[in-house]
């Protein structure tokens, strides 16, 4: 009986791993980014592209797809509610741009919470930050003077993040929405047609320029981050966003907003996938994160590996989609802002 036991177990299990194997035998898998290529996005969704499919049964070929606008809203929203519900169409975009809909803005036609979250490349911290010839050392300073930042627009930690600020602790951010990415934003600071960019990501900093913050270049004034503020070169004494504003409801808007810190670089999929599909992605992100090959492209590119599991973001929008209501009122309104 027993052996009898043990031959079917090994079968079921041997079948399942065929119709896994049979499911992407022969497929091509795309990951959606909703920036333009050359950013710290484009380049992360291109990293997962070359070693996924190594990682999946069946060996799929996986290719990327850029489909920028609104701050990856465009994206978000074609993997909600047009992309293929099967494995095959992944997404790359900003991470907070799933609290869109939760947060008032009525472009944002999806359920945050039905996205299935593969995992993360990494944390981050995004930073308001000036370019070095502009006469600001504080957030003090931006309260006395009007400071122009360039932003992706709606659905982008670039727009809530500088509104917040505006609304919460009297900064006064002139906002220029309509870059296609974090890439144009950079290059309109280096041409001076902005001076600053808030929600600025430090891993985006370091591959472009990995002495910016180190030799000054850019000067940091604020983090928004989930835990201690990072004390790397650059960022001695640079307060937490989360710190400054004057009311228990303001500092809590200000950590549902810096929920990105931790949803900064994901991959995600499609809502209503195949539970077995979404645990095999998981498994085999997982694994491709500790793939040798992978970590020496990655350091090459000066991007950090420091892997957030899909379970642990998906947690994190849950809760966050549980907020309390003024705070998520709060958020409404400075979403509204124009």
């Amino acid at each position: 009986m027993l052996r009898l036991f043990a031959v079917t177990a090994a079968s079921l299990l041997l079948a399942t791993s065929s119709q896994t194997a049979d499911f992407y035998q022969g497929k091509q898998v795309t990951i959606v980014v909703g920036f333009t290529t050359g950013g710290t996005d484009d380049a992360g969704a291109r990293l997962f592209a070359r070693y996924l499919g190594r990682h999946l049964a069946g060996n799929p070929s996986v290719v990327v797809r850029n489909m920028p606008g609104s701050g990856s809203l465009v994206a978000a929203l074609h993997l909600y509610n047009a992309a293929p519900r099967d494995g095959t169409t992944l997404g790359v975009i900003g991470g907070g741009t799933v609290f869109e809909a939760l947060l008032g803005n009525r472009q944002a036609k999806f359920e945050g919470r039905q996205f299935n979250w593969i995992g993360g490349r990494s944390r981050d911290n995004f930073l308001c930050a000036v370019w070095h010839t502009v006469p600001l050392q504080t957030m003090a300073d931006l309260v006395r003077r009007e400071t122009v930042v360039g932003s992706t627009g709606p659905g982008s930690r670039t727009l809530s993040y500088p509104r917040a600020l505006n609304e919460l602790i009297g900064t006064k951010f002139k906002i220029v929405t309509g870059y296609p990415g974090g890439n144009e934003i950079t290059l309109a600071l280096e041409r001076g047609e902005v001076e600053g960019c808030c929600g600025w990501a430090i891993g985006s900093i370091m591959t472009r320029a990995p002495n910016w913050l180190r030799d000054g270049t850019i000067r940091p004034l604020a983090q928004f981050t989930l835990g201690k503020p990072d004390t790397g070169p650059g960022l001695a004494n640079v307060p937490l966003a989360s710190d400054l504003p004057p009311t228990p409801t303001g500092r809590q808007a200000i950590e549902l907003l810096s929920a990105d810190s931790v949803l900064a670089w994901p991959l995600l999929a499609p809502p209503a996938l195949p539970a077995e599909r979404v645990s095999e992605l998981r498994t085999a992100f997982d694994a491709k994160l500790k793939d040798p090959e992978l970590l020496a492209e990655a350091a090459r590119q000066g991007l950090e590996i420091a892997p957030v599991s899909g379970v642990e973001m998906e947690a994190l929008v849950d809760r966050l989609h549980q907020a309390p209501p003024e705070v998520i009122d709060l958020v409404r309104r400075i979403n509204a802002v124009r």
